[in-house]
């Protein structure tokens, strides 16, 4: 395993990488900044996004030339929001013919795409996923952040709907055994999840989320825009608990109950091995 602490652009060996993470982990600004990085060295990397999502295939169109070379396309509306004219029947087979196309594309093009250690709708289990990336000749580069903001930002999105880009301006007052439920089924899943990911990947690359914004520091702007894409800023503050009614409680939770859920969590996952 290799921690990433490279200013960008990131003098990578390889031009296919795999960003593995959870949902609000920093993944989607990962991907972007390595797009930047790949794009540097090897030209013209084609970022697939989360391309075994249910999700994906609602909104995206990945389509392969005659040179065998990949394009990804978001499907939006006049006003530049997503949209589609897909239904949910529809969709197996679109992800189905995504793989397959990603399959038979070039195997010289620079390429990224992102898997989570969650229990999203997936055209292929997130074992098979990582096996079909491996014979796809992607690395992989797992992000790491504080489980506490982690958990806390996947709240404030499911909760207001803001889950891309933008900033996030809403105070909420957190639901104690809501977030208790939530800590344990997330803990629980990214773990077991992480030793499946270990297991089949071996070595990767490790990069810290709250490292990612100083990595950037010594770029002039031009070249930040063009590194950080749509995620030109935090959808939360440093300090999640600036926008939460009732951050002593929550602080309590994280103090108190999160240190012996990771304890007995510990044993249950030892238990099972």
């Amino acid at each position: 395993m290799l921690k990433l602490t490279d200013s960008l652009p990131w003098d990578l060996p390889h031009h296919r990488y795999c960003v593995v993470g959870v949902p609000r982990s920093g993944t989607q600004l990962t991907e972007s900044l390595l797009n930047y990085s790949i794009n540097k060295k090897f030209g013209d990397s084609v970022p697939l996004e989360d391309f075994l999502s249910y999700q994906s295939a609602y909104f995206f169109n990945i389509d392969i030339d005659e040179n065998n070379k990949l394009s990804i396309e978001v499907t939006t509306d006049s006003n530049g929001k997503l949209t589609s004219n897909r239904n949910a029947e529809m969709l197996p087979a679109i992800g189905q013919e995504y793989i397959e196309r990603i399959s038979r594309a070039d195997p010289t093009q620079p390429l990224t795409c992102r898997i989570f250690l969650d229990d999203r709708l997936t055209f292929l289990s997130l074992a098979a996923g990582l096996e079909f990336l491996t014979k796809m000749n992607f690395k992989f580069i797992y992000v790491n952040r504080n489980f506490e903001h982690k958990l806390l930002s996947t709240y404030f999105a499911k909760k207001t709907m803001i889950f891309r880009s933008g900033k996030n301006h809403n105070m909420l007052t957190v639901d104690i055994p809501e977030l208790k439920s939530m800590m344990i089924v997330r803990y629980l899943m990214e773990e077991h999840n992480k030793k499946v990911m270990t297991n089949i990947v071996g070595n990767h690359i490790v990069v810290e989320y709250d490292e990612l914004v100083s990595m950037t520091a010594h770029l002039d702007e031009s070249e930040k825009k063009l590194a950080f894409g749509i995620f030109n800023e935090k959808q939360l503050p440093l300090d999640p608990y600036d926008q939460i009614v009732n951050a002593d409680e929550v602080r309590e939770v994280f103090a108190t109950f999160y240190p012996n859920m990771v304890n007995l969590s510990s044993q249950l996952l030892g238990a099972n091995r």
